[in-house]
């Protein structure tokens, strides 16, 4: 319930010898002004929620409470409707305007369904009939209207958050874009090097000629194999950016090397060929994931090679994005971090709702 108070001090001499004293700093308790002629009501709340909880003040007059509400920080101000130099209505109404966030509630002894309206249309946090169980009833009242002042004041802060880690988002992201652009620049003229195909063909003089075509480009290098155990070996061995394998290995099927490179992180495309060729199986190699299907025999190897160059390129800027994309988590990790934490919190907040009045 202190939270709400700005926080006040006293100074008071540590116990010890002359050479040894030093101040030490205490922490006031929050404020709780009563306003009410009658001294009975001050009684009251010092004993509800004197000692540890607030520093209970009285005074009589509603002019004297606004002029000391000017003057001290005060968390809770309990008022009477009815008071001499100015009502307790039109206390709130001009405290308020000062202090928002002053939790107020009115005790009276003369209720009034104007004066109740009044009230409420000002937010007051509960407007108490002195009665009997006066005493049980105030006490809930005033922990109540802390809860509700606190919890609003948090979503209140979060909110505020919310707004300036947006405001920095869209900054940061205006200035990471400027340095993609910048970083795009930079890496575009520099081909990658070492872009790794694996030729799998049972074939060896189209295993031999594909590889001398390969090799013909910068920053390709090429490793021929003849069965699908070889192909799944290789795979293990070392990292491939493309597979070129023929559908019909023998006993096995390029499919089988299709799966083998699928299970691998990252998976290397892959390109399948064939000397019969038909729509289901070109279909079925599709649908597996396969990267494009080449008809056997050759006749045009510059066809092969654009294929290869084509699924080079792509490979590659893939690689690039994801080299991006990995900047811009690392960039925004901490953000993200506060933004989620924050989020939680908010939605927390929002699903338990202030508590409620009686």
């Amino acid at each position: 319930m202190g939270c709400l108070t700005e926080g006040r001090s006293r100074h008071w001499p540590s116990v010890g010898g002359r050479g040894n004293r030093h101040p030490v700093t205490v922490k006031a308790l929050p404020r709780l002004l009563v306003v009410d002629p009658d001294h009975r009501t001050v009684a009251l709340a010092r004993d509800l929620f004197g000692g540890a909880t607030f520093e209970v003040h009285g005074l009589e007059r509603g002019d004297a409470a606004l002029e000391a509400l000017r003057r001290e920080p005060t968390a809770v101000l309990l008022t009477e409707t009815s008071l001499p130099g100015m009502d307790g209505i039109t206390l709130i109404r001009l405290a308020r305007r000062e202090r928002p966030d002053l939790v107020c509630v009115v005790l009276t002894a003369s209720p009034s369904s104007q004066g109740a309206v009044e009230a409420l249309r000002l937010g007051v946090d509960d407007y108490v009939v002195k009665h009997g169980d006066t005493a049980d009833h105030l006490r809930d009242s005033v922990q109540r209207a802390l809860r509700r002042r606190i919890h609003r004041s948090e979503t209140d802060r979060l909110m505020i958050e919310l707004t300036q880690l947006n405001e920095q988002f869209l900054q940061g992201m205006a200035a990471l874009q400027r340095e993609n652009l910048e970083l795009e620049a930079r890496a575009r003229p520099a081909p990658r090097q070492g872009f790794r195909v694996l030729v799998v063909d049972d074939d060896r003089p189209i295993v031999a000629v594909l590889e001398s075509l390969l090799l013909s480009q910068p920053g390709v290098e090429v490793e021929g194999v003849y069965s699908v155990e070889a192909a799944r070996m290789a795979l293990a061995a070392a990292p491939f950016d493309l597979v070129l394998s023929d559908l019909h290995l023998g006993s096995e099927s390029g499919l089988d090397v299709l799966s083998a490179a699928k299970k691998l992180t990252p998976p290397p495309a892959v390109i399948l060929m064939t000397g019969y060729a038909s729509v289901e199986t070109a279909v079925q190699a599709v649908e597996r994931g396969a990267q494009g299907y080449l008809n056997k025999p050759f006749t045009d190897l510059n066809i092969v090679l654009g294929k290869v160059l084509d699924t080079k390129e792509s490979v590659e800027r893939e690689r690039r994005e994801t080299a991006w994309m990995e900047a811009i988590r690392a960039r925004n990790a901490e953000f993200l971090s506060r933004y989620r934490l924050l989020k939680t919190k908010l939605v927390t907040l929002q699903r338990e709702g202030p508590p409620a009045r009686d």
